[in-house]
């Protein structure tokens, strides 16, 4: 199985569906905040978070948003990533 595809193989509007999808957990959340030591409470203390911000609860951490989405992203642009550059 060949993963990836070529930069000419893209399309404008394709839509690339993953699977599994990736439910995001508070202890995902502070794990990843803790490990790369974003100690923002607005990320790892609820209390901080109800009483300080408008949403009343932790906000996940973008940057491990970011990296789901790329880990999901790997069959669709690893195999021949390099060729892109």
């Amino acid at each position: 199985m060949t993963f990836g595809r070529f930069f000419e193989e893209f399309t404008i509007g394709q839509v690339f569906r993953h699977w599994p999808g990736r439910t995001i957990s508070e202890a995902d959340d502070t794990w990843f905040s803790l490990l790369t030591q974003n100690q923002n409470p607005i990320h790892i203390d609820a209390n901080y978070a109800a009483n300080y911000t408008e949403h009343g609860q932790n906000l996940v951490n973008g940057l491990l948003v970011l990296s789901i989405a790329v880990g999901q992203s790997v069959a669709d642009i690893s195999g021949r990533a390099i060729a892109n550059l």
